[in-house]
């Protein structure tokens, strides 16, 4: 064969390799599953009191997506939101966001006899313990509470910069050696009005979200009367504030990269719902494997007594 010709099939033959790569790659799918719980339920909101909202597509995003769960009735978007509720779409919303992302899945703690966990309030029989004891284990700060958690409390303005953050940013954007503390008070001064009333454990998460140019734009995203453009007048955060169900979902429309459009249902290809059976039996097994492991903790308690 001509050493031309001889050059011209390797080169078709290279190309065609490099096309059958690209296109694995591009086609490739993980094999690691994030399980039934976190697969959407395509369910339709039909909140009464979101109509003609602002947020109306929002919400039925997330529901659809299976971020929150729709319960026939009202939304209540002006309404306080628990601490345990946000944490629970906090960790929905990421891991289905980054769901063709193995490695930055948030594990859900598993409910099993044996298991430990971390407050006295939220056990492995408890709906949060999966949630919050996952963010635990996975290293990300959940609060400075010690003894019990309170997930019933409702979220305040900083807590949720906390939360949002640490799983958007990583620990490091969320705390600081205390040396630095009155530099980070100092440079809030400009942005916002009330910065000397944050607390020095919530200073470095509400600084990396303003000042940092990659920051995680909870603030911003959230609540919509604190102008952080506007640094000669400059808006009160009011960090102690309680956050509504409407500020909640704002601060979940974008995690990182992604926001809920680009997570949509179409994005998750071949991933496919359970059906209504499914789902029923599947909320039967969990409940009784928390009850199964409730019996068990009540057990080894009258043994210690």
């Amino acid at each position: 064969m001509p050493p031309h010709l001889r050059y011209v099939r390797w080169l078709i033959l290279a190309l065609l390799l490099a096309g059958g790569l690209a296109a694995a790659l591009i086609g490739c799918r993980p094999k690691e599953q994030l399980g039934p719980v976190f697969r959407p339920s395509f369910t339709e909101s039909k909140f009464v009191d979101l109509a003609g909202d602002p947020e109306a597509d929002l919400v039925a995003g997330l529901v659809k997506l299976g971020v929150l769960e729709y319960n026939e009735g009202l939304f209540q978007p002006e309404a306080p939101v628990d601490r345990g509720t946000y944490v629970t779409w906090l960790v929905r919303a990421w891991n289905i966001y980054y769901r063709d992302k193995p490695q930055k899945w948030i594990r859900l703690a598993k409910v099993a006899p044996g298991v430990t966990w971390t407050y006295g309030d939220v056990m492995p029989h408890t709906p949060l313990y999966p949630y919050l004891q996952g963010m635990i284990d996975a290293g990300l700060p959940v609060g400075f509470e010690k003894g019990e958690w309170s997930y019933s409390r409702n979220l305040k303005r900083m807590e949720l910069v906390l939360l949002r953050n640490g799983v958007v940013m990583g620990r490091d954007k969320v705390w600081a050696p205390e040396e630095e503390l009155d530099e980070y008070r100092v440079q809030l001064r400009t942005y916002i009005r009330d910065a000397d009333a944050i607390p020095d454990e919530y200073l470095p998460a509400v600084y990396y979200d303003i000042a940092d140019r990659e920051g995680g734009e909870a603030i911003r995203l959230a609540f919509k009367d604190v102008n952080l453009a506007d640094r000669e007048h400059k808006s009160p955060f009011r960090p102690a504030k309680l956050v509504t169900h409407r500020e909640a979902v704002l601060s979940l429309s974008k995690l990182g990269m992604v926001n809920y459009r680009g997570a949509s249902v179409k994005a998750l290809g071949e991933w496919q719902p359970l059906s209504k059976e499914e789902q029923e039996a599947l909320q039967a097994k969990i409940e009784a494997e928390r009850k199964s492991v409730s019996a068990g903790h009540h057990h080894e308690h009258e043994h210690e007594e």
